[in-house]
């Protein structure tokens, strides 16, 4: 394997972990200090519940469209 695709997969397993480290909720391990991450979850979980109706728009106008492309063919 190529020294950059090592670096490049390195620096995305270092972006993953931030990531998670930030949905952590500190109380889950009966703490409160910072390294135990910062408890952005219920933020995290807003946004997923927020997006779910739009998605659910989106996924249906393209099912909508390829039906109907595949019916002028």
């Amino acid at each position: 394997m190529k020294t950059n695709n090592i670096l490049k997969m390195l620096i995305g397993l270092i972006v993953l972990l931030i990531g998670i480290w930030t949905l952590i909720e500190p109380a889950w391990f009966g703490q409160s200090s910072m390294i135990y991450g910062l408890g952005w979850w219920v933020y995290f979980w807003d946004i997923v519940k927020g997006s779910i109706g739009p998605m659910l728009i989106f996924i249906g106008f393209i099912a909508i469209w390829i039906t109907y492309e595949e019916s002028k063919t």
